[in-house]
């Protein structure tokens, strides 16, 4: 029983229902990872164990009366700290939050668990859910699981640490920007964020929830596509409850020789690194030998839709986020950010200036697209938003394309402390959202370490970052990401069950 986290979620399942392993053998198991492995990553922050064996309990004594409770019995899994679940705080990384006390599980937590489904514990976020480190003064810092200086990445960073330990199968999170995609790529896992209008977030986010322009979905983390699936499926049905939802169609249905792919290696805004582009090409080379037909694909104007994104989330200076804080100070990787939001015009055009003159060639592209008040400036973006989904659309109708594979990433993970530096790695992750589409992640390779090299020489601290961070960067995962057209999530598990390769287990 020593080897049960190299298992997929549904090869425990059938061990569970067959008899050949019990629940409580299962959900002990995984207990006993996540303390063997915890105080290095800190990744689970509230811990259920005694509930959750006693729910495994529960599943055995069914069993044996021949009673199955669903499509879960008796599997233990985590959850992202911000969704509600009883007798545990939905902090989001607040302090002002750490008494706070959910009246109701999560919806789709409470689906997982109707279906037999034990929740282990809770995993840690970034403060306020909103930048890709897992960090906050309530919990502390989670490390990446094969490489403690680096970040596990955010929001749901905690759910990629501990998967990607081997502490537990499956773990379910959220994605407004990347969240779901960053933490799979750093720890070496895969993951999917769903089309935008399938499965909306439901965290109770101050006075409301993450809807919107651009809403935040629940997603799910695993190291197998089929576990990705069935966890999305009952995610999904739950969602359907209460709108109208697209049916989630079979991914094992899709014939991947009959797919057109596009591919791109850079999207001329914050260059990958080497290996990041090697991790590509070995996905596009691996379709290829599947039969998928293959041709390069240049993403429509990406820096305007890195423009929408910021210009729609920081609307009135940064309000939805600042607001939960509570009189708490930003952390160092979101006070930019905030000093942005809130900066006059006037204080804005000098912080430009100053940027030009040190040759921080980022800052000064990012500087212009804060500083947006008021619902016409919401409605104004949100339709340019809608146009450039069309247009995104257009382009893939003009080369007839079912999917498209490119960069997580510039780099394979992020230092500890850097990300108010590089923010999101580029406009890899953020593109699909702003789009709505689905999006996974697949782990294809690792870092050599011949291609653990310098940038060119840059006083862009952008740059300098980067080249810090390549440079110490052996070892550490490359990924693929993965997007379709909205609805299509079971082309994005096709190819994530094709390409994922599971070499961190």
């Amino acid at each position: 029983m020593g080897n049960l986290h190299k298992k997929s979620a549904v090869e425990l399942l059938n061990l569970i229902s067959s008899k050949q392993l019990s629940s409580r053998e299962v959900t002990q198991y995984f207990i006993d990872r996540i303390e063997e492995v915890n105080p290095k990553i800190n990744a689970v922050v509230l811990k259920f164990y005694d509930e959750a064996l006693k729910k495994a309990d529960a599943a055995d004594a069914a069993l044996a009366n021949r009673k199955s409770l669903g499509k879960l019995h008796g599997l233990p899994f985590t959850i992202k700290e911000c969704f509600d679940y009883p007798g545990s705080p939905s902090t989001l990384g607040v302090l002002a939050r750490k008494d706070d006390k959910p009246t109701a599980t999560d919806a789709y937590v409470e689906a997982l668990m109707q279906e037999g489904g034990i929740v282990l514990g809770k995993t840690n976020v970034p403060q306020l859910l909103i930048f890709i480190e897992s960090a906050n003064r309530v919990y502390g810092k989670t490390n990446n699981p094969i490489n403690e200086n680096f970040t596990c990445g955010g929001s749901s960073g905690g759910e990629g640490a501990i998967v990607g330990a081997g502490a537990s199968p499956v773990g379910v999170g959220s994605d407004i920007g990347g969240s779901v995609r960053f933490p799979a790529a750093f720890c070496g896992i895969c993951s999917i964020k769903p089309t935008m209008w399938r499965t909306p977030d439901l965290t109770r986010y101050g006075e409301r929830t993450f809807e919107g322009p651009i809403g935040s979905v629940a997603g799910v983390l695993g190291n197998h596509a089929e576990d990705l699936n069935l966890f999305l499926s009952i995610i999904n049905q739950q969602a359907a409850k209460t709108r109208k939802v697209e049916p989630l169609q079979d991914y094992k249905n899709v014939d991947v020789s009959k797919l057109k792919i596009g591919y791109y290696l850079s999207d001329g805004i914050f260059e990958p690194m080497p290996a990041v582009k090697r991790g590509v090409s070995e996905a596009v080379e691996k379709l290829k030998s599947l039969g998928a037909e293959i041709i390069e694909f240049k993403p429509p104007n990406p820096a305007f839709a890195e423009e929408i994104f910021l210009r729609i989330l920081t609307t009135d200076n940064a309000g939805l986020f600042t607001k939960v804080l509570d009189g708490e100070k930003p952390m160092p990787q979101l006070k930019n950010m905030f000093m942005l939001a809130q900066a006059s015009p006037l204080k804005r055009k000098a912080l430009n200036r100053a940027a030009k003159i040190f040759g921080q060639k980022s800052v000064t592209r990012l500087i212009p697209y804060f500083g947006g008040k008021g619902v016409e400036n919401l409605r104004e973006w949100a339709g340019n938003q809608a146009a450039y989904r069309a247009e995104f659309l257009a382009a893939m109708d003009a080369a007839n394309l079912d999917a498209i594979i490119g960069p997580v990433c510039a780099l394979p993970a992020f230092l500890h402390d850097s990300v108010d530096k590089v923010g999101l790695g580029g406009t890899y992750t953020l593109i699909y959202n702003v789009l709505g589409f689905p999006a996974g992640v697949a782990g294809i390779s690792e870092v050599k370490k011949e291609e653990a090299i310098s940038r060119k020489l840059s006083f862009d601290v952008l740059e300098y970052t980067a080249t810090k961070t390549q440079l110490l960067s052996e070892g550490l995962p490359l990924s693929a990401q993965i997007a379709a057209r909205p609805w299509r999530e079971d082309i994005v598990l096709a190819l994530i069950e094709n390409l994922h390769n599971r070499q961190f287990f």
